[in-house]
């Protein structure tokens, strides 16, 4: 498999079955936080609701910080149009991206952005994060 700096996959496992329907108003806010931060341009905050893990991938495939690879990324930032969770996982959707989300202790964070779909029944290529 050939994998660009800018690019990662992500490959999501449905951890439990059901949905996680309480959780869904927390992942959709901060998913809405997320990109309403990258549409005003506050990378920092948009770099603060980042998992560890996507942020430390963005800036290691970068060589830059955080809040200037984000910058120059140029994300959409189009407000959610539809989740889904199930465990503590999330997928956010609006009309140009696809964000994956993770309840950690301290809350939601983002795992995957600037994500695309590689088809049915294969993984994300994403812009930020991967797993």
């Amino acid at each position: 498999m050939n994998r660009s700096p800018s690019v990662a996959l992500v490959v999501l496992a449905v951890l439990a079955t059901g949905c996680g329907a309480a959780a869904e108003p927390d992942a959709r806010a901060t998913a809405n936080r997320f990109v309403t931060a990258v549409g005003v341009a506050d990378q920092s905050t948009a770099c603060g609701l980042l998992a560890e893990r996507a942020a430390r991938m963005l800036t290691e495939q970068s060589g830059q910080s955080c809040t200037r690879a984000l910058a120059r990324l140029g994300l959409p930032h189009e407000p959610v149009r539809e989740l889904a969770s199930w465990g503590g996982e999330a997928r956010a959707r609006s009309a140009a991206d696809t964000l994956f989300l993770h309840e950690f202790p301290q809350g939601w964070r983002i795992t995957g952005a600037g994500c695309r779909s590689l088809g049915e029944n294969r993984p994300y290529a994403c812009a930020v994060g991967g797993g």
